[in-house]
């Protein structure tokens, strides 16, 4: 392991993921690769201890000794890199550690319900309102929505468009990542690629899908 707590590239079988990894997971093995992220955690891990130290002399029910320290697993500084568009700050742990609690890794953004006034809400060409009776049960009123939305997008789009996710490519992602991180040539990277022909122009085009799945997983 390197100072950020990745594998050498050169072991490929450092590179296979574990088999109870979920995607929370593996987003943060790709964010926790971000140089940005990596500067934001340093630049705030002092403060953030101290506002918990701050916070235990506030509130006592759990003392500042049990609080984990910066190079603790579970310690958290607060960021808008990760969602800047979110009104609400994202924890980032530390990005030296892969294995987190799996409250403190960033959530997933497959879907996401913000609550707004109706005539703040524009109705531009493709945009659907669901209203929901909150007196009534959610799950059947989210089924129905569900469905009606698939079939409002289809004729709208031709087709059901959902996230496509290749998760046989992802320790290749990391590994090639990893390399570049570590100063390896294209034509170095090239000779660990597993699903394409070994060439600098496809070491270039898989390094720039594994960077934009680190901002967009």
């Amino acid at each position: 392991m390197n100072e950020w707590g990745v594998p050498d590239w050169r072991d490929a079988t450092a590179y296979v993921g574990e088999p109870d990894w979920h995607l929370a997971r593996w987003k943060w093995e790709f964010l926790r690769r971000r140089s940005d992220l990596r500067k934001e955690f340093d630049s705030k891990k002092a403060a953030s201890y101290e506002q918990d130290e701050a916070w235990t002399k506030i509130d006592s029910t759990v003392p500042f000794s049990e609080y984990p320290n910066p190079d603790m697993a579970g310690f958290c500084v607060s960021t808008f890199l990760i969602e800047p568009d979110c009104p609400a700050a994202t924890r980032l742990p530390n990005p030296r550690i892969g294995n987190q609690p799996s409250n403190c890794l960033p959530r997933l953004n497959d879907s996401t319900l913000t609550k707004v006034a109706k005539r703040d809400l524009p109705f531009d060409s493709g945009f659907y309102r669901v209203d929901c009776d909150l007196s009534r049960p959610i799950e059947p009123q989210l089924k129905a929505a569900k469905c009606a939305l698939k079939s409002f997008q289809k004729e709208y789009a031709g087709k059901v468009i959902g996230k496509r996710r290749h998760p046989e490519k992802w320790p290749t992602y990391l590994r090639v990542l990893d390399a570049r991180d570590a100063g390896a040539s294209w034509a170095e990277v090239s000779e660990i690629l597993t699903y394409s022909a070994a060439t600098e122009q496809n070491a270039r085009d898989i390094h720039k899908q594994a960077l934009a799945l680190c901002f967009n997983f």
